[in-house]
């Protein structure tokens, strides 16, 4: 794909958080491009900065105490020209979540509205941002939960959120993600509360439709299963930064972070288990994002630290193989000390 093809392009995006017991860095300094039809996939422990860089983009970080204090969102729509999204109005960032971002939130609990009905809900964006009738709402409501696997959708589309499961109501927040057809879509854990089954059809409905309407998608998500099956690339954030960023192929089969590698080397394998018969685990705890060193925030976890490591944060470096990749490591910086 070419650059042509970029259809939102995210730089230096900085996000902090103001607490009681200092500021917090959630997202520093994330970079990335999204193409269309691109599946991306954001990858990392919890705490890492993954649904605040989403949010972010959204302009959904709830102020104060949260903040975007840099970068760029710079979003093109077909036929609409380039925009940022941190520049321009609230009323034309509200316009466009919904009709051309859309996000499936990570809680349908605390998402969907408790006094509403369902039809309510997933109608409301069709309505404000296609014009339809209240009855035209309605019976596109009900198409979208048949569609998302819903039994009975004309009784279900009448019902309340707390009438639901756990796994329907979180196949509700998908179906109000899709209802207008949008340009990306941000998936945040999309398929968490759902039984193997409905999850790989959850996953296949959101191929389908990426590979039908060329829609972008963000796969956020713990699952590198759903990595390798989803994404085309894959960024890996530790720390509230994206240590590696790489095709799927290239990272599963030849990982060059560290920390990347201990995330594969953590998935759960019958024929490989350690010499007291435990599975693999990262040592350690992800570090404070309050007062960060300018160091890699990897080191005290890593078996390959060096002397650098504790003192300068590693530069983006760019590798050439079949696909161009990008590290942040001293292991691979092209200038610096190696092993």
């Amino acid at each position: 794909m070419s650059d042509d093809d970029i259809i939102l392009k995210v730089t230096g995006l900085k996000t902090e958080f103001r607490a009681e017991y200092g500021l917090v860095k959630a997202v520093d300094g994330i970079s990335f491009d999204l193409r269309r039809g691109e599946t991306l996939g954001l990858v990392g422990e919890s705490g890492s900065g993954k649904s605040v860089t989403n949010l972010s983009i959204l302009r959904l970080v709830p102020s104060p105490p949260g903040k975007t204090v840099d970068g760029k969102v710079l979003f093109h729509a077909a036929g609409e020209g380039e925009r940022d999204l941190l520049a321009v109005s609230e009323e034309e960032v509200r316009v466009l979540r919904g009709r051309n971002i859309s996000m499936i939130f990570q809680d349908p609990l605390t998402s969907l509205n408790p006094v509403l009905r369902v039809s309510l809900q997933i109608g409301e964006a069709l309505r404000l941002h296609h014009g339809l009738s209240r009855r035209e709402a309605r019976a596109k409501a009900i198409e979208l939960l048949r569609l998302i696997g819903i039994p009975d959708p004309e009784r279900r589309a009448d019902e309340y959120p707390h009438q639901f499961s756990g796994g329907m109501r979180q196949r509700v927040m998908i179906a109000m993600a899709l209802s207008c057809d949008p340009d990306i879509l941000i998936a945040d854990e999309p398929t968490t509360a759902l039984d193997v089954t409905i999850q790989a059809q959850i996953l296949d409905l959101i191929k389908s439709l990426a590979a039908k309407k060329r829609t972008a998608v963000i796969m956020i998500t713990h699952d590198l299963g759903v990595v390798a099956g989803m994404c085309e690339t894959v960024c890996v954030m530790y720390a509230g930064r994206i240590v590696e960023r790489a095709q799927v192929d290239d990272l599963f089969y030849d990982p060059k972070h560290p920390y990347t590698r201990g995330l594969l080397d953590s998935i759960p394998r019958a024929d490989r288990t350690g010499s007291d018969g435990r599975l693999y685990s990262i040592p350690g705890s992800p570090p404070s994002l309050v007062g960060m060193p300018d160091a890699c925030p990897f080191h005290p976890r890593c078996a390959r630290a060096m002397d650098i490591c504790r003192k300068a944060y590693p530069p983006e470096t760019l590798l050439e193989g079949r696909a161009p990749r990008r590290v942040s490591c001293w292991l691979h910086a092209k200038e610096g000390p190696k092993p």
